[in-house]
């Protein structure tokens, strides 16, 4: 599962650990969070998360040899 991340304070909402505070139980995908939940570190709404994407790390890559 995606977490999402918001975009004033950068919280993230991970699924695998819900949010027991506000009573998501671990599980919870961010689809079926109810509209009214606001985000514990700023308490913006559920509209300004985002799923957040992994990228990986520069050098952490597949390693490339050159020939010859």
């Amino acid at each position: 599962m995606d977490t999402y991340k918001c975009a004033n304070c950068n919280h993230f909402y991970n699924p695998e650990r819900g949010d027991k505070k506000h009573g998501i139980p671990p599980g919870t995908p961010f689809k079926d969070i109810p509209n009214d939940w606001r985000c514990p570190g700023c308490g913006s709404d559920k509209s300004k998360y985002s799923p957040n994407k992994p990228r990986p790390f520069p050098g952490y890559g597949p390693t490339f040899e050159k020939e010859g």
